[in-house]
């Protein structure tokens, strides 16, 4: 650690302890209700011991402040999570000044020892907070020096799961100067698909998205004239082969190399707006379900003694003609109304799976046998590639198979009239997928495809389109189906190419 940087944080240390407890009011309400004068005061404490660590690698004072705060910030309605966070924010205090101060190697060095040291301390929160209840803290602090080893040692040895220091944070971290990329980390270069000397110089606009573009660049040069304060927001970058990705953008306003720029700190966020979605479908979903129930069993009854009247008009009156067929027309369409509700009914209820070991080939040659005369009748080439060996898998049976079925339904009634050489193909084969055993089971027809803007919406409960009949509640049966068994089912298909469904299902229950 250079001796210089040192000296100004010794020199600094009122300056920045207050910055450092002003930053930590913010975290929630319960940190906002303690007075001002005491988060200054334990700032201050962490700073010295932070200092500590720095010159000394002695974790000493902040193993006392650590016991010290957790039982002093617990009673005042303080979390751990928010613990962490409170010394995360000084991150964000030093990094402005590391990167004003310094450039190269020194930057580079002083960031790492610092994020290293931050890091470090957050680690032995969880471990004070893991063993609080089973050990005593000298017992703790007599291992102290052996922990901080370990410690670091699985710091390194998850570096790449994790990226948290600055070279391999999973933030990617830059510095735009201009309008321009004047630094960039490793994981800022990985995001965008570039290396690092592309990069440097390149216009950050050629980085965004172009429905993104004049947002970022508005709040980039009001922050250099310093019309908005540090801030956070939401756009699309945009990677060297044009991809989109929705990203969460955190940035400040500093000097590079004595010149204004802003300091950003980037995430992926890809993965948090897909849960977010999957978490609102499934309001929805139970929003639907329980209307839909509702109506169903308003209707049914009703509709029973509809339908057992025209039966009893069909069997007791002698019509003929086009009386009889009137008739006949009412009771077929009833049958239909009643199995739509029966589909409605099934379709609102939770999916109870009571698994089994079954075949894979078992499942496919079964739903084949069901629909083997549609098949023959429409001149379908059924073309089988099941891979040899494949392991049994753990489901409940018949809903499985209830979900292939219905796909192959689908893949049947692809087909029009004009439709030649007509072909479905079953494909299976094992696949690993977040290091577990699944079953990657294919159903592929060429028949008409789907639309591309309906493909978003085909799992989507009662969307429909170009069929005579049904609901619209097959695919959504079938998401259903899988996302019981932990799978995923997904699609590819292309206008007048036809369509590919993708059934990813796990060996094993857990």
């Amino acid at each position: 650690m250079k001796e210089d940087f040192l000296g100004y944080l010794r020199q600094n240390k009122e300056l920045l302890s207050k910055e450092w407890a002003k930053s930590v009011k913010g975290i929630s309400q319960a940190y906002n209700r303690i007075d001002i004068n005491d988060l200054i005061a334990s700032a201050s404490k962490a700073y010295d011991a932070f200092l500590n660590i720095l010159e000394n690698d002695d974790f000493r004072l902040m193993s006392e402040y650590i016991e010290w705060l957790t039982k002093t910030r617990k009673s005042q309605g303080i979390s751990f999570t928010e613990l962490q966070q409170a010394f995360s924010n000084f991150r964000y205090i030093l990094f402005p000044i590391i990167v004003k101060r310094y450039s190269g190697n020194s930057l580079l060095e002083i960031l790492n020892k610092v994020n290293n040291v931050i890091d470090s301390i957050i680690f032995h929160f969880s471990d004070y907070f893991q063993k609080s209840h089973e050990q005593k803290l000298k017992e703790y602090a007599n291992k102290l020096e052996t922990e901080v080893r370990i410690r670091t040692k699985e710091l390194e040895e998850s570096r790449k799961n994790y990226q948290i220091l600055f070279e391999e944070i999973s933030d990617g971290c830059f510095v735009n100067q201009g309008g321009r990329i004047v630094f960039a980390n490793k994981a800022f270069c990985e995001m965008h698909g570039y290396k690092r000397e592309e990069l440097i110089g390149k216009k950050c606009q050629d980085l965004i998205a172009d429905d993104s573009r004049d947002m970022v660049m508005d709040h980039f040069y009001k922050q250099l004239k310093g019309k908005i304060p540090a801030e956070q927001y939401i756009y699309c970058r945009q990677n060297k082969k044009g991809e989109r990705f929705p990203t969460e953008n955190k940035v400040k306003l500093i000097e590079y190399n004595g010149k204004p720029a802003v300091l950003g700190l980037c995430s992926d966020i890809t993965e948090r707006l897909e849960m977010e979605e999957k978490i609102k479908q499934k309001d929805r979903l139970a929003l639907i379900g329980r209307l839909t129930t509702s109506i169903a069993h308003e209707i049914r009854n009703p509709l029973s003694a509809v339908k057992v009247n025209v039966q009893l008009l069909l069997d007791n009156l002698n019509l003929e003609g086009n009386n009889l067929r009137r008739l006949q027309i009412a009771n077929e369409q009833l049958i239909q109304l009643e199995s739509i509700i029966s589909q409605i009914l099934e379709f609102a209820k939770p999916v109870k799976i009571e698994y089994s070991l079954t075949s894979i080939y078992e499942l496919v040659e079964q739903a084949i046998e069901l629909f083997e005369d549609k098949i023959s009748k429409k001149n379908i080439l059924l073309i089988k590639r099941l891979d040899k060996g494949l392991p049994n898998i753990m489901v409940d049976k018949e809903k499985m198979l209830q979900a292939i079925t219905n796909v192959l339904t689908n893949a049947i009634e692809a087909f029009d009239t004009n439709s030649k050489q007509k072909k479905i193909k079953f494909e299976a084969k094992e696949k690993h997928y977040h290091s577990k055993r699944n079953i990657k089971l294919s159903i592929i027809d060429n028949g008409i495809g789907i639309e591309l803007e309906d493909k978003k919406n085909i799992f989507e409960p009662f969307f429909t389109k170009g069929k005579k009949s049904g609901v619209g509640l097959g695919l959504s049966i079938v998401k259903k189906i899988i996302d019981a068994h932990h799978g995923h089912i997904s699609v590819k298909s292309e206008k007048n190419r036809g369509s590919c469904f993708n059934f990813i299902i796990p060996v094993d229950i857990s």
